[in-house]
C-alpha cells in the first residue's frame, strides 16, 4: 500500500475512508486555505508552473534538488492520487451530494473555460454550493449539482473517453474533488512527466495484459497516457511497462478482448516504491 494508506487510512485505502469527505474535518485553517485556492487558483497554477519552468532552464540540476522538499509541502496540502473507474463510484456511493465545474488546468492551459471535468464531493449537507472550495476560479460561470447515477454515468463517459480519475484533497487527508485528466490537460500530470515534481501520485494498481487472449489491435497503447503499453511486431501482441504504467485502468475499457486487468502495485517488489 502507499504512504498515504499508513498515514490517512490506517493500512486500507485512504480515499476509500468516509471521514476524508466529511465537512467536519474543515476546520477554520482549511477553510481559508479551501477559500484561497478557489479564490486565486488560475494565478498561483500559472506562477507556479512558470516559476518550476524558469529555474529548471536556468540551472536544472538545483531545480531538481528543490522538488522533493515541494513535493513534501504539496502532501500537506494539494496534491492528487490516481484511482480506477470502480473505486471512483465507491467514492460516489459514500458522498451526499457531487457537482461538476470548469476544469481550471484546461482554462490555464489552453483557455478552455467552460471544459466541465471538475467534481467536488461533500461528505454531509446538501447544498455543495455553499461550501467555499466550490466558489471555483472567476471562470466558472455556473455550478452544475448531480446525483450519484448521473455522476457516475458521466465518469464512465469520460473512461471511455481515457481520461485519467484522480482524487484530491484541499489540505490533507481532506478530498474536496474528483478530477478527470490527460496528460496533455493537466498541470499536475504535466508538472511530474516533463519536470519531475510529483503533485499527483500513482494508483494503488497497475495493469497488464493476457498474452494468450491478446489479439494486438493496439487499441490500448493508442488509449494509454503514459506510453506504457508496447507492441510486438513478432508476437502480434501488447505488454505493458508497470514502471511506467499509472494503474488509472482507462486502457481496459477500449479492449474488446477483455483482456486487460489490474493488479496490486505492491505484489511486485519492482513497484513496491514506485509510486
Amino acid at each position: 500500500m502507499c504512504e498515504f494508506c499508513v498515514q490517512h487510512g490506517e493500512g486500507k485505502k485512504w480515499y476509500l475512508q468516509a471521514k476524508h469527505y466529511s465537512q467536519e474535518m474543515v476546520s477554520d485553517e482549511r477553510r481559508a486555505l479551501i477559500e484561497m485556492f478557489g479564490r486565486d487558483y488560475e494565478k498561483l497554477m500559472a506562477d507556479g508552473v512558470g516559476k518550476i519552468s524558469r529555474a529548471a532552464a536556468e540551472d536544472p540540476a538545483k531545480a531538481e534538488s528543490l522538488f522533493p522538499i515541494h513535493t513534501e509541502l504539496l502532501k500537506k496540502l494539494h496534491w492528487g492520487q490516481v484511482v480506477p473507474i470502480e473505486e471512483i463510484e465507491q467514492i460516489l456511493d459514500m458522498t451526499l451530494s457531487v457537482v461538476r465545474v470548469p476544469c481550471a488546468c484546461r482554462s490555464t492551459l489552453k483557455g478552455f473555460r467552460e471544459a466541465r471535468y471538475c467534481f467536488g464531493l461533500t461528505g454531509t449537507g446538501s447544498d455543495p454550493s455553499a461550501t467555499p472550495r466550490w466558489r471555483h476560479p472567476d471562470f466558472s460561470s455556473s455550478i452544475e449539482t448531480l446525483d450519484r447515477d448521473e455522476a457516475k454515468r458521466a465518469m464512465r463517459k469520460l473512461d471511455k473517453l481515457g481520461l485519467v480519475h484522480s482524487v484530491w484533497t484541499f489540505v490533507s487527508p481532506y478530498i474536496g474533488g474528483i478530477c478527470n485528466c490527460s496528460i496533455n490537460d493537466c498541470v499536475a500530470l504535466r508538472t511530474r512527466e516533463r519536470v519531475g515534481i510529483q503533485t499527483m501520485f500513482k494508483a494503488e494498481y497497475v495493469a497488464t495484459i493476457d498474452w494468450e487472449t491478446c489479439n494486438g489491435c493496439r487499441n490500448c497503447m493508442r488509449m494509454c497516457n503514459f506510453g506504457a503499453i508496447g507492441y510486438s511486431a513478432y508476437a502480434n501482441k501488447c505488454t505493458v511497462n508497470q514502471l511506467q504504467c499509472y494503474g488509472c485502468g482507462v486502457c481496459r475499457a477500449i479492449c474488446h478482448k477483455k483482456s486487460i486487468t489490474l493488479q496490486d502495485r505492491t505484489a511486485s517488489p519492482m513497484l513496491v516504491n514506485e509510486w
